[in-house]
């Protein structure tokens, strides 16, 4: 089990972790030395002051945050964005149009997606994000330019 991570100056990522010697079956203590990417597989991070408003918001807690975990699973790591439409929506969590409807109005109004165009939206990584945040919040931050035809 690793017991604590930490990350030096130049983004190596330091931890503890207990683990048996194959050979004499003896409980060692190793240090475990990588990059942040190494640590940074199949999780997401929900960042603590944006999980406190989400339990306190009454339009998001046990309704939209159905639509929210769905949307976090879909994204991939270092991407904040990700295709959705209602058809998904309805065959995955078995809601109607109209809540899919509802529930995405709701995640918009409170910065957490945007859209970018039809069907493909950015997820906020300030609230929620797979990989380096810093980075992908500047780009959400960044106003989007479509080409016109």
């Amino acid at each position: 089990m690793v017991t604590k991570i930490k990350t030096g100056k130049r983004g190596k990522t330091f931890s503890r972790q207990n683990t048996i010697d194959p050979i004499t079956g003896e409980v060692k203590d190793i240090l475990l030395i990588g990059s942040p990417e190494e640590f940074d597989k199949n999780f997401t991070k929900v960042f603590h002051a944006f999980t406190e408003a989400l339990i306190k918001d009454n339009e998001i807690a046990g309704k939209a945050i159905r639509l929210l975990f769905w949307i976090m699973k879909q994204i991939e790591t270092g991407n904040i964005e990700f295709y959705m439409h209602y058809k998904d929506i309805k065959e995955e969590l078995g809601v109607s149009a109209d809540t899919f409807y509802r529930w995405k109005k709701t995640l918009e109004s409170k910065g957490i997606i945007r859209k970018i165009k039809p069907n493909l939206y950015q997820l906020n990584p300030a609230c929620v994000v797979k990989g380096k945040g810093h980075t992908l919040l500047e780009e959400f931050r960044q106003p989007r330019l479509f080409e016109i035809n």
